[in-house]
């Protein structure tokens, strides 16, 4: 990953803090509404240096983002199997969100694409077919 000291530690600061304030809010709709600054930080940060590994983040980062609001936005109209949405999913959610700070921090761009595949296996948890997935235990996240 070839990025200026700059741009890397902007991305970095911005991470983290999405991070606390993720750690700080109460609601999930709150949690996902600062969860969006993650991808947006890079978003902005490509308009002045596109880099290959920032584009794969914020693909993979907005598309989790995407998966999390789509499924809070399910009507409620019965606690069905299909409307669940287990706590397993936020904490996977956070707990990859901390540990991609952590390979991004070290600039390993190997275990930035794994923590990547992590998200990408969880935000399909959420849809339809990844659910079915999930609770058949062929889909681990």
């Amino acid at each position: 990953m070839n990025i200026s000291d700059q741009y890397f530690e902007l991305i970095l600061n911005e991470l983290k803090e999405v991070q606390k304030l993720c750690s700080d809010a109460n609601s999930p709709e709150d949690k996902l509404y600062f969860f969006s600054a993650s991808y947006g930080i890079l978003n902005r940060v490509m308009n002045f240096y596109c880099e290959p590994t920032l584009v794969f983040m914020h693909q993979i980062l907005q598309a989790t983002h995407q998966a999390f609001s789509q499924r809070l936005s399910m009507p409620k109209k019965a606690e069905t199997i299909s409307n669940s949405f287990p706590n397993k999913m936020w904490e996977s959610l956070f707990s990859y969100f901390s540990l991609l700070i952590l390979e991004f921090e070290k600039k390993d761009e190997n275990k930035i694409r794994e923590v990547l595949e992590k998200f990408s296996n969880l935000s399909y948890s959420i849809s339809g077919n990844g659910f079915y997935l999930y609770l058949r235990e062929k889909l681990v996240i």
